[in-house]
């Protein structure tokens, strides 16, 4: 990994992102990261205070990236699409890709993320922050949707935002059966429960 020109709180989150592709949080060990990052004890601590909080801080940048590209999709697609029909066949091309089986090391990660919130506070108040702004934004093109007559505006907003988060989580279920769900026997499904949504 190249170093040159990055601070040493993004070296150590970028060690740890990078360990992260290939391992799970508890089997980081902080003499690894040091190890690989070129970093000194020292410093980790006086940046993260302590190695679970640069932990903490690597899967919320990585959170981040994800909410971020999300975003900037759920965006164009509720700007640009012309007809409810355009609407929500790119939601649901969205939807395809975040169920694909090839994302299920993602739901994996989110999967453990929020396990991870429910017992560490500190994790909660740095991720809570972030799940907010993608719930938002889905909240906003729900809110535009129903401006434009798309979506049914006695459904809440909210509700409707969650909800769509939920079923592609819930696609982390399948992912450590014996038997899996068809890809698009679950798509058809979601079309099928998504679609007394229209108007």
């Amino acid at each position: 990994m190249a170093t040159k020109g990055i601070s040493t709180k993004d070296r150590l989150i970028n060690t740890v992102s990078e360990m992260l592709d290939g391992s799970t949080p508890q089997h980081i060990l902080v003499e690894e990261v040091l190890a690989a990052s070129g970093v000194a004890r020292g410093s980790l601590y006086h940046h993260f205070g302590d190695f679970p909080a640069l932990i903490e801080a690597t899967l919320v940048r990585r959170f981040i990236v994800g909410v971020d590209y999300s975003n900037a999709i759920i965006t164009d697609i509720t700007a640009t699409s012309s007809t409810a029909t355009e609407f929500f066949a790119r939601m649901y091309e969205m939807s395809e890709d975040a169920q694909h089986p090839n994302r299920a090391h993602r739901r994996a990660e989110r999967a453990r993320e929020l396990g991870m919130a429910h017992s560490n506070e500190r994790f909660r108040a740095l991720l809570s922050v972030e799940q907010e702004r993608l719930t938002n934004t889905l909240v906003d093109a729900v809110e535009i949707a129903k401006e434009k007559g798309w979506i049914r505006k006695d459904l809440d907003s909210r509700a409707i935002a969650v909800f769509l988060q939920a079923y592609t989580l819930g696609r982390a279920v399948d992912d450590v059966a014996v038997t899996k769900v068809e890809p698009e026997a679950w798509n058809t499904l979601i079309r099928a429960v998504t679609a007394p949504l229209a108007n």
